[in-house]
């Protein structure tokens, strides 16, 4: 199984079950296995430029690689994330102290479930229970927010965004939150419906488009308008979605198929790939198809479809 994809430059990565990280030179059609110092499922990945990125999943580990995904370092695992909780905790003298204390003595097994790149030295790793840390300097030290703990109220933030007012966040119970650029506040933006959100991305005319169960999307065009649900012909759950470089949106179901939007993400069709399973990411390519991965490896939806 493969988890999400990113471009480091030309060079397309992909990360998955057991510590597994594939890297193709040929946009998908060949690949080799990376240079990895872990055997946890891998659940997310971005890069900041053509070589410098990260990684993180499960048991709270971030891994970084300077080569364009070619080799990987750890930079973090659970016990160091939950310890960084409780002396944050203690710094600020916070009432989320005892909250801090019991995910240490949960263990070492919360997963990272997203990341965004800002840029070299600047990302941002979500996961399970609220758990939101960045990092200013390359890695070196990743500062956790209590912020999004309160914000979110320890609930699972499954996906992350960036927009020019900061940065969106996405997860279960019907959660969406907006943070500032240094996490110092996180607050519900909205909650539309009750059920989990698996994925953000911003439209080509700025609009928010938040995706999840049971075939449940909905865009918010920003500040004084209200979340519309856009009506889908499906209940299954949206898992993957990419904005296209034609600035057409292309999400994607547990079953495999694909649903395009060439008006912002107002209403959307039913597109199939060359084979369906069961998608968790999706980035576009060069000659105008979208390469999908997923539960059974890596497939596409070609640029014919997309039209």
């Amino acid at each position: 199984m493969l988890s999400d994809i990113a471009r480091a430059g030309q060079r397309l990565v992909t990360v998955g079950a057991r510590g597994h990280i594939l890297y193709s030179d040929d946009e998908g059609n060949s690949w080799q296995q990376a240079q990895v110092p872990v055997s946890v499922t891998l659940t997310g990945v971005c890069f900041a430029d053509d070589r410098r990125g990260w990684a993180v999943g499960h048991r709270g580990v971030i891994l970084a690689t300077g080569d364009a995904g070619q080799t990987w370092s750890l930079q973090l695992q659970g016990h160091q994330v939950a310890s960084a909780l409780v002396d944050e905790a203690r710094r600020q003298q916070s009432d989320l102290l005892d909250s801090a204390e019991m995910l240490v003595a949960d263990g070492a097994d919360k997963p990272f479930l997203d990341i965004h790149c800002a840029g070299t030295q600047q990302a941002t790793a979500v996961g399970a229970y609220g758990l939101v840390l960045r990092t200013e300097d390359g890695g070196q030290h990743w500062q956790p927010s209590l912020a999004a703990l309160r914000g979110t109220d320890q609930r699972h933030i499954n996906a992350i965004t960036a927009a020019p007012e900061g940065l969106y966040l996405a997860g279960e119970q019907g959660g969406l939150y907006r943070a500032g650029s240094d996490l110092a506040t996180v607050q519900v933006l909205a909650e539309p419906y009750d059920g989990s959100f698996f994925g953000l991305l911003t439209s080509a005319d700025g609009a928010l488009i938040a995706y999840g169960l049971r075939g449940h999307v909905f865009r918010w065009q920003g500040a004084n308008s209200e979340w519309q649900q856009i009506a889908l012909r499906t209940t299954q759950s949206l898992t993957a979605g990419a904005l296209l470089g034609s600035g057409a949106i292309l999400l994607a179901d547990a079953s495999g198929a694909g649903w395009y939007s060439q008006d912002a993400g107002r209403t959307f069709r039913l597109v199939k790939p060359e084979n369906q399973f069961s998608f968790t990411a999706l980035t576009p390519l060069q000659d105008g198809s979208v390469l999908a991965v997923g539960l059974r490896g890596i497939t596409r939806f070609q640029a014919t479809d997309l039209e």
